[in-house]
């Protein structure tokens, strides 16, 4: 799914992962840097790895055509992933998604 932020030195846009267990919204930390994005401090999480810290950066995000001000987590995953962006919560917590494991479809309604 496409996600775009936008920053004050432009706008950058990802095929995003669609994560349900993630609290927020993630982009790599240089691209946030590159956008011009402003700092709004740091938050510890807990992921599959244990904890981390990840720095939060204020931004204007659009996905399915809504637009969301959020804090997005700025940090970058592995080069040994295709994955760059990460939905959360955040922002899916405004839609009402089904996953179909047998036909390997999702289904995303605005609510």
């Amino acid at each position: 799914m496409r996600l775009k932020v936008f920053g004050p030195n432009g706008i950058m846009e990802y095929d995003a992962y669609l994560d349900t267990g993630a609290t927020k919204t993630l982009i790599p930390e240089s691209d946030a840097k590159e956008l011009g994005l402003r700092y709004s401090g740091d938050i510890m999480i807990i992921t599959a790895n244990g904890e981390d810290v990840f720095h939060l950066y204020e931004a204007e995000v659009e996905f399915l055509g809504k637009k969301f001000s959020i804090l997005v987590l700025g940090k970058e995953l592995p080069k040994t992933t295709a994955i760059r962006s990460i939905v959360g919560r955040d922002i899916l917590d405004s839609f009402k998604v089904c996953f179909d494991g047998k036909t390997k479809t999702i289904e995303i309604f605005d609510t």
